[in-house]
Parts: structure tokens; C-alpha cells; sequence
């Protein structure tokens, strides 16, 4: 788990699962909405849900893990979870972005 590279473990459902975001998580948000990655540009209240169940989708598969929740369990669990660890979650998904020349070298 490296969240600097888009990967995070948070506790949800009640159980410790890995959030990976990335190519593969993208290309599950985006067949899912049906969008381009260039059609990206802000996140409604569902978006959001659902990039955090793609992350959660990918963490699974990358693990072997059952997919044992679904997009509206997601939601409940989002719902449920301290803003902390929430804002954890979104950190991870802005440090899986590919970033510009200049942004990198800030790092």
C-alpha cells in the first residue's frame, strides 16, 4: 500500500479493504459513466461515490479479494466514515493523477 501512489487501506463495511486507484480503476469509472478520461473535470455526489467504489473494485482484484459490496453499500459506508479518513481517500486519488512537470518537481 502506497498512498503516494494512489493506494490507500481504509476500514469499511467493517473490514480493513485497499482502495487502488489508476489506470485500472479509471477504466472502471469511465465504462461505468460511460465518459471519456478526458471528459473529467468536476465530481457530482454519485461521481464521487463511485470513484471510491472503482478504487474499491481495483483494491479487491488486485488482492483476490471477493467483491462483496456494491455502489449504494459504498455510499453508506462514505456516509459513515470520519471526514478524516475520507479526505485520506480523495489524497490518494489526487496523488494517483498523472501530475505536470512543475507540480512534480514541488515534490
Amino acid at each position: 500500500m502506497n498512498i503516494l501512489r494512489g493506494e490507500i487501506e481504509a476500514t469499511l463495511g467493517g473490514k480493513p479493504r485497499l482502495i487502488k486507484f489508476g489506470l485500472n480503476q479509471m477504466a472502471i469509472y469511465t465504462d461505468k459513466h460511460n465518459i471519456a478520461l478526458s471528459e473529467i473535470e468536476g465530481f457530482s455526489v454519485s461521481q464521487v461515490r463511485d470513484l471510491v467504489w472503482s478504487g474499491l473494485v481495483a483494491g479487491a482484484r488486485k488482492k483476490g479479494d471477493q467483491i462483496d459490496f456494491d455502489e449504494w453499500q459504498v455510499g453508506d459506508w462514505i456516509e459513515e466514515m470520519p471526514q478524516e479518513e475520507f479526505d485520506k481517500i480523495m489524497e490518494a486519488f489526487q496523488n494517483s493523477m498523472p501530475q505536470g512537470e512543475a507540480e512534480a518537481k514541488k515534490k
